[in-house]
């Protein structure tokens, strides 16, 4: 073995990625701003969770010393000593309701005027509990988070009564205004993935295909032709949308049926979002394929395009808890919009006017990227 060939083989390589400025800039920058973004959402603190209480409760006397107690109250502040991410707001029918279809409780619980007399005569709790059910994880929170603190209620009572109830029942008769018991951790991750899939392989072979069409000549040979460059664009778009209608069926049937999930909505709505997306990934690989030389730099695109949209779109951060700041960036992202439609569809199972706002959006996506293509697409073959 000759170290002087393998030292002047490393040597050449090192030339060849340093005198490539773009590609030394990708490796430098991108890390940085992926890393960058990362640490704001992780140090970022999370949300509460918030639950509403109807409260009709009117008490009870406790036969033994005839002392009277309010178990629906004892039961609201144990919840709300439960933690300090845990918010807990005592609220008539209709607020609560309006809250729990707007998002903003978690979940809401009713607790009937003879609460305590029920609890008091059968030496249990039944509490009725109504999800919000779009995080089949924050419900399984709640669960374990209610159990206790009902526990902690009956104890209490366990001291002033002198009722011997040291396991003490506890019965949640749960119901959810989205979604069902059967919804797990996949159910609410599917739509994330249905979105992201398409776009990352739909947004890596346009780039790659339309880069490989220019460094052919093929985009220059059509530049010396009459064809303007807004139909350029437009006839790889739709040449490129067969293969993307292709996948986005592909994945759609194989999350659906393959992997069985859980969804309410409409399979042709979620395929006219999906869809839309897919376009749109088209589109931003066309506009993204004219700033890279190779499929290397291709490929570097990805953590500024992809990661960043992964991290800011909701998927893994909820964007309310997100700083106030950096908020208005997430709505900038395409898979933001998607995820957001994506999942009002399969969990909450919104039709195509609940979803409007954000099916709009994609389009105007879509349509922004197709006009940035066409401006870039002659910098591209001269470049």
């Amino acid at each position: 073995m000759s170290t002087r060939r393998i030292l002047t083989l490393a040597r050449r390589v090192i030339q060849q990625l340093a005198a490539d400025r773009r590609t030394v800039a990708l490796i430098l920058i991108v890390p940085l701003v992926v890393m960058t973004v990362a640490g704001i959402l992780i140090r970022a603190e999370s949300g509460a969770t918030a639950v509403g209480i109807i409260m009709n409760d009117e008490g009870a006397v406790i036969p033994l010393g005839s002392r009277e107690v309010n178990l629906g109250q004892n039961l609201s502040d144990n919840l709300s000593g439960l933690s300090d991410s845990f918010r807990v707001e005592v609220l008539d029918a209709a607020t609560a309701r309006a809250g729990l279809d707007a998002g903003n409780l978690d979940a809401v619980i009713t607790l009937p005027a003879d609460f305590s007399a029920q609890a008091v005569q059968t030496r249990e709790l039944n509490i009725p509990v109504e999800y919000e059910g779009s995080n089949p994880m924050t419900a399984r929170l709640l669960e374990g988070l209610l159990t206790r603190a009902a526990i902690q209620t009956l104890a209490g009572l366990t001291l002033i009564g002198g009722l011997d109830l040291t396991t003490p029942p506890v019965h949640l008769q749960a119901t959810y205004r989205y979604g069902s018991a059967d919804f797990d951790t996949m159910d609410y991750l599917a739509p994330v993935f249905i979105g992201l899939f398409v776009f990352l392989f739909v947004f890596i072979l346009t780039s790659v295909a339309f880069l490989r069409e220019r460094s052919a000549g093929t985009l220059e040979r059509l530049q010396a032709t009459p064809i303007r460059r807004a139909e350029i664009v437009t006839g790889y778009m739709l040449g490129f949308a067969l293969f993307a209608l292709a996948q986005s069926l592909i994945i759609l049937g194989y999350t659906i049926w393959g992997l069985n999930v859980h969804y309410t909505g409409s399979l042709a709505v979620i395929f006219v979002v999906e869809f839309l997306l897919a376009l749109m990934a088209v589109n931003l690989g066309i506009f993204f394929s004219t700033f890279a030389r190779n499929e290397f730099q291709v490929v570097q695109f990805i953590p500024l395009v992809i990661v960043t949209q992964i991290l800011l779109s909701g998927a893994l951060w909820p964007i309310k808890d997100m700083p106030a700041w950096l908020q208005p960036v997430a709505w900038l992202m395409p898979l933001t919009h998607a995820n957001r439609a994506l999942r009002d569809v399969m969990i909450k199972g919104f039709d195509l006017a609940q979803i409007a706002p954000f099916v709009l959006a994609l389009a105007a996506f879509a349509a922004a990227f197709v006009a940035l293509a066409a401006l870039t697409v002659r910098r591209g073959v001269s470049a």
